[in-house]
């Protein structure tokens, strides 16, 4: 796939602009704490980032884009269903420490009655583009590769945590100053305009507006260990740019745990304060909760009348297991009537096959069995650096095959991206000319109460990119880096 600008750059061109991307994005809030001083901002450095934008189809884009509102609905829609979830979750429940605990506290909510309808949803889709169908591998960037044997496949949908809202906008005005620098003409049809923390802070102040307390607060329930606090901070400014009366505060689970007190008539307070809103930057992951304590503090806020974001419904949609679920010939029509609605969502899908211990399940592990680097075999897990791949497949499976263990995994059909050349710029580390791979996220908010949807958008987009023979994605756990896209 062809880049902005021909690479690679003559020396003094490049080390010219690497001085000025540090400095830009060091300037201009692309950063992020140091994993020395991780809860510090005494010290920061410029967040993992390209040099220049990426290459994206211009028509997978759009396609990501006008397929958000439809996803936004399905997985509305099926955290409504009670039995769809049940039946969905049941193998993952048994066998998943983590998921059964989660499960746990719906089942509590839900025969207790829910205090608090209205939920909140901030999502991001992620997809690769696919260009398997092309005649060249993924190896072959040099080769002319057809747009039009591409297609957008679908990754994974994030319910929980969706991250890097605030430092992707900014990676957006980055590359407009980097191609400026190199003398190429750019405008909005060809780096899209990114306004994608402003967007979710608005839909957070939306959720907020609807509590109808103006003396509550937001929440941000954040780690203990918070190297990403600058992105997290831009949705807080988000949230000020539509509503500067709205107090936000940021507490840990056991901070939350220490000063939580809910009243009878579920009020929950910390400190005294009235919580109006939870927005989760934490909780996706087991080693969050070290304790009862994190667990205790996790049920108090799903009983209470705070609008969550996710509540536990919404956090549940998100497992790999729902994903793999809605792929069967009908799920998608169960929830979705509209028949162009329903043709979007499902050109996205990928091919995704349960481990049940059934037949099917059997059929599918001979699959992985035979040919592993077809599949990535997937947890219910968040955050980067849980998935198998490759020989690894055939170790675990092989382990696992005829124990019900198998059925906390899915297994996923692998897509193979196109690569491109560019420069990743990462603190401490060399900047070369690599092959590379990008995945595209697209956010979308949704506002619902009950079964009604009070809103519904799609907002902006993320793109991350990352060495060609990396595996994993994630920006924080040091696999992917900040990017945008150039659209061709």
């Amino acid at each position: 796939m062809e880049t902005c600008i021909p690479l690679p750059l003559p020396d003094d061109k490049l080390q010219y602009l690497i001085q000025q991307a540090k400095d830009w994005a060091l300037t201009h809030g692309i950063t992020m704490r140091t994993k020395k001083n991780p809860n510090s901002s005494e010290e920061s450095t410029y967040a993992p980032h390209l040099l220049l934008p990426s290459p994206v189809p211009r028509q997978l884009f759009e396609q990501g884009c006008a397929v958000q509102k439809d996803f936004n609905l399905l997985y509305h829609r099926v955290s409504q269903d009670y039995e769809f979830l049940k039946n969905a979750l049941h193998g993952a429940v048994q066998v998943d420490v983590f998921t059964r605990r989660l499960w746990d506290i719906y089942e509590t909510v839900r025969k207790e009655g829910i205090s608090q309808p209205v939920s909140l949803g901030l999502f991001r889709s992620d997809y690769m583009m696919d260009c398997s169908g092309n005649s060249h591998s993924t190896q072959n960037h040099n080769k002319k590769l057809r747009v039009v044997d591409m297609k957008l496949k679908q990754i994974e949908m994030n319910t929980i945590a969706s991250s890097f809202a605030g430092l992707s906008a900014q990676m957006t005005q980055f590359h407009h100053y980097i191609l400026d620098l190199c003398d190429v003409d750019v405008n909005s049809s060809t780096i899209p305009e990114n306004s994608s923390y402003n967007d979710l802070g608005k839909g957070i102040a939306e959720a907020w507006e609807l509590y109808g307390n103006k003396s509550a607060a937001v929440l941000f329930l954040v780690e203990t260990v918070s190297t990403n606090i600058f992105d997290q901070r831009w949705v807080e400014y988000g949230i000020h740019h539509h509503n500067s009366h709205i107090k936000v505060i940021r507490k840990t689970f056991l901070e939350v745990h220490e000063e939580m007190d809910l009243s009878e008539d579920k009020v929950l307070t910390l400190s005294g304060l009235e919580v109006a809103v939870v927005y989760f930057r934490c909780g996706y992951s087991p080693d969050q909760y070290t304790s009862e304590k994190e667990w205790e503090a996790r049920l108090t806020i799903e009983r209470s009348r705070a609008i969550k974001c996710p509540n536990i419904n919404y956090h549940l949609i998100g497992t790999k297991k729902i994903q793999q679920e809605l792929v069967r010939e009908g799920a998608v029509e169960k929830f979705i009537t509209d028949a162009d609605a329903v043709a979007r969502i499902r050109a996205t899908f990928a091919g995704q096959y349960s481990l049940d211990l059934d037949a099917e399940g059997d059929k599918a592990v001979q699959m992985a069995l035979d040919n592993p680097d077809r599949f990535v075999l997937k947890p219910q897990r968040e955050g980067g650096g849980n998935n198998t791949y490759g020989e690894d497949i055939r170790t675990v499976l092989s382990g696992i095959k005829d124990s019900e263990e198998r059925t906390a995994y899915i297994l996923m059909e692998r897509v193979h991206p196109f690569s491109f050349k560019n420069y990743p710029l990462r603190p401490g580390s060399e900047v070369r000319c690599m092959d590379m791979v990008s995945e595209l996220g697209i956010y979308g908010v949704l506002i619902g109460n009950g079964e009604t949807v009070i809103k519904n958008e799609q907002c902006s987009h993320l793109l991350r990119t990352k060495t060609l023979e990396t595996d994993e994605g994630g920006i924080v756990a040091g696999f992917a880096a900040m990017d945008s896209p150039y659209l061709v």
